[in-house]
């Protein structure tokens, strides 16, 4: 059996996540739908029965769970979309765990629960678009499991062949040279996916439910983030051009500050988080 079922393995962080977590000698089995990725199994977990018998066959101790429809914009057009992809499956997940013994969920959720003055602590919820009404509907169904529930953001290299992350973005327009419009307006505390993965591997191996912000110390802008990179890999960090979110013609409304207070998850798993330019300071060898 498993140690730990690892669904949603196919997207941006499953394709980081999974071989960490089998370098750090997790015994794992990774469930997808993507072709463009390796994955054990290809389960679609919005069809119940199937998902269900992939469980009752594997009866893993831990379910990491990074399934979910994770672009905004398309959350906000496509809302029946978005509940079946990110509450759906959490609730047929859920529902399996809750039924019997020696099974813990970790739901990877998200920061855009919040809004408002930042750093937010775990109960200072806001939601402002779909995308985040559908995230936050997907934790409540996993608490009812007794989950534990992880509001994270994160970049890093992208292993997933048809996805960049955020900061592969900006790195590639850094080397071509391109001028690009950084959000001043916008703040967050991202980790990478490397101190992430470790993160995770905590919580799976001494499970704690409840609801916890996973973030680096001092956030800042995505425009100060990617100044903050260009810097640190010897590009020209005027080629970041201030700009607000509210210029840029998105379809849905983003949250202004993200920044979130990780003290709780700190404490409760002995784990010190990083701070900001430490993971930036990271990118160098991640990036080479």
């Amino acid at each position: 059996m498993p140690n730990i079922l690892l669904t949603g393995a196919s997207g941006l962080l499953g394709c980081s996540l999974g071989p960490r977590l089998r370098a750090l000698g997790h015994a794992i089995v990774t469930q997808g739908l993507s072709g463009a990725a390796a994955v054990d199994l290809r389960v679609d977990l919005t069809d119940r029965a199937a998902a269900e018998a992939m469980l009752d066959r594997l009866k893993p101790r831990v379910v990491v769970n990074l399934v979910g429809l994770t672009d905004v914009d398309r959350c906000e057009d496509h809302a029946d979309e978005a509940w079946r992809l990110n509450v759906r499956t959490v609730e047929t997940l859920a529902g399996w765990i809750g039924r019997r013994d020696g099974c813990h969920l970790v739901h990877v959720s998200t920061d855009q629960v919040y809004d408002g003055l930042g750093p937010h602590r775990e109960g200072d919820v806001d939601i402002v678009n779909v995308y985040a009404l559908s995230k936050y509907a997907g934790e409540l169904a996993a608490l009812a499991a007794g989950a534990t529930v992880l509001r994270t953001n994160f970049f890093g290299p992208s292993a997933q062949p048809r996805r960049a992350s955020f900061s592969d973005w900006v790195i590639a327009r850094l080397r071509a040279g391109e001028p690009f419009t950084g959000f001043e307006d916008v703040l967050f505390s991202p980790l990478s996916m490397a101190t992430l993965s470790v993160a995770v591997a905590r919580v799976a191996a001494r499970p704690a439910p409840g609801v916890f912000n996973l973030g680096a110390r001092g956030g800042c802008s995505k425009a100060e983030f990617a100044r903050r990179l260009a810097r640190h890999l010897g590009h020209d960090a005027s080629l970041v051009r201030a700009g607000s979110q509210a210029d840029a013609g998105l379809r849905a409304r983003r949250p202004t500050d993200m920044r979130m207070d990780s003290r709780l998850f700190e404490t409760t798993f002995d784990f010190i988080l990083p701070d900001l330019s430490a993971e930036i300071a990271g990118m160098e060898t991640q990036h080479a």
